[in-house]
């Protein structure tokens, strides 16, 4: 070959070979540094996790150190229809190895009304897909902040691992909240999804350990937690199963624990009858099957306090307490105490005063005390349980007829809120003495004619005449 030729060819194969390849390189390097690249890639991003997670997701900015590590920064989940904040987090590294998957979080915040959304995306979109966890998943934070409408709990060390054993996905989650040791014994929650059964079956269980779990942080996931006041806590432990099915699932929940520092004012603020000050309910046993089968055990104490004179009647009336003293003034005591079992359609309450420090000298049975006298005796006998409805209701309630044959109505027919208002034709006219008279004591007008009255009613669609109401 000529020489002219072969330095032809070899420049050709250095443009080709080098050159080109050089040129291209650099080229695609300085297109990853523009805004538009880094500014569509983030929306990629964006879109992917989205769709993994079925919320809306805002990415401040992003950094990829290498093929397998990911860092985010400022991003933000929110509900796609509501725009509602979900959970918000300043850093996110995410390091995909071959082994396992490892998730580090930089002081994350959950919105605890939207703890219900974060339950369900861990549940649907984690837990039940395959494909998410062949992988273990380690996932480790600090300062998690569970932040409510008025108080908020911060996590100061969060730990989660995740793997999956046969047909078994496990995952187990320790967390200790601000203002406790490192080395104590933290929240331990264990979560497990047993696919080996038909249909399968996710079971949950939580350990409080030395933590008192304060509840108003969850009152606006849970509402009813509101009722219990500000300062109240739970220490104990709590299960529950699921199993998915066609219709409703079936579910069991297990519960032992104490609710300690209970505002009895703000419990009882919507009864008939008041009870204030600060109590204690100790739950021994508490077991709730989706037939809502119920079998309770516990205990309810309270040092001092104040409570309605209305109640009394009803203790004796409804649980077969004994009263040792009536009284129609409210009054203070200085204990109350009782231990209550409730099995199926079957109450038993029964006094424990005697068992609190300082109050040993009480005779036994004894409900409430007050200036160191008895006042409530309990009787220790079984009662229906629905006694318990009765104690708790107000003087405008309903008898209702509760069998398996009226269970539709029920979802029907609403029982009245409050009481029937009294006009003055009621109160003026005289009353016949033969006139029957109802439950609480109001005779039931007959005939009377009603204060007004519509003459004619429009005539319906495809009717000529309107129609006369009857006389």
């Amino acid at each position: 070959m000529h020489e002219r030729t072969t330095r032809a060819l070899a420049r050709w194969l250095f443009v080709g070979c080098c050159a080109a390849p050089t040129g291209l390189t650099m080229l695609a390097i300085l297109v990853t540094w523009t805004p538009w690249y880094h500014h569509r890639a983030r929306h990629a991003i964006e879109s992917r996790v989205a769709l993994m997670t079925g919320l809306r997701v805002e990415i401040g900015d992003f950094d990829r150190a290498d093929p397998s590590t990911w860092r985010l920064t400022d991003v933000r989940l929110s509900d796609p229809e509501t725009l509602q904040p979900v959970a918000s987090v300043r850093s996110l590294q995410w390091i995909s190895q071959s082994e396992n998957t490892v998730i580090r979080l930089s002081q994350p915040e959950i919105r605890v009304e939207s703890l219900e959304q974060v339950a369900e995306l861990l549940h649907y979109r984690f837990l039940c897909q395959p494909d998410q966890t062949r992988v273990p998943v380690r996932i480790a934070a600090d300062d998690v902040t569970l932040r409510g409408s008025s108080t908020a709990q911060t996590i100061q060390d969060f730990d989660a691992w995740l793997e999956t054993r046969e047909n078994t996905v496990w995952a187990t989650v320790r967390c200790i909240p601000a203002g406790h040791r490192q080395d104590s014994e933290g929240i331990q929650i264990e979560v497990t999804r047993n696919r080996g059964t038909s249909p399968p079956t996710t079971a949950w269980s939580l350990q409080t350990g030395e933590v008192h779990l304060p509840l108003a942080v969850l009152a606006d996931y849970y509402p009813f937690l509101n009722r219990l006041g500000a300062d109240a806590t739970f220490d104990g432990s709590f299960a529950g199963t699921r199993q998915d099915g066609i219709t409703d699932p079936a579910w069991s929940v297990n519960l032992a624990g104490h609710f300690r520092d209970i505002d009895l004012g703000q419990l009882t603020q919507n009864l008939p009858h008041q009870v204030r000050g600060r109590g204690m309910i100790s739950i021994d046993r508490c077991q709730l099957d989706q037939d809502w089968s119920v079998n309770v055990a516990g205990q309810l104490t309270a040092d001092e306090g104040w409570m309605s004179a209305s109640l009394l009647p009803r203790l004796a009336e409804d649980l077969g307490c004994r009263l040792a003293v009536a009284t129609a003034d409210d009054f203070s005591f200085d204990a109350l105490a009782l231990r209550f079992d409730l099995y199926s359609a079957q109450l038993r309450v029964e006094g424990i005063c005697r068992s609190l420090p300082g109050r040993e000298w009480l005779p036994a049975e004894v409900v409430v005390s007050a200036g160191g006298r008895p006042i409530v005796f309990s009787s220790a006998k079984w009662t229906d349980s629905l006694n318990l409805a009765r104690l708790f209701a107000p003087s405008h309630s309903v008898w209702i007829p509760l069998s398996g044959q009226t269970s539709g109505l029920l979802s029907i027919l609403r029982p009245p809120r409050h009481a029937l208002p009294q006009n003055g034709l009621a109160s003026d006219m005289p009353v016949a003495s033969d006139m029957p008279v109802s439950r609480a004591g109001d005779r039931v007008l007959e005939d009377t004619e009603p204060a007004a009255r519509i003459s004619r009613l429009q005539p319906h669609r495809g009717e000529t005449t309107p129609v006369s109401q009857p006389r």
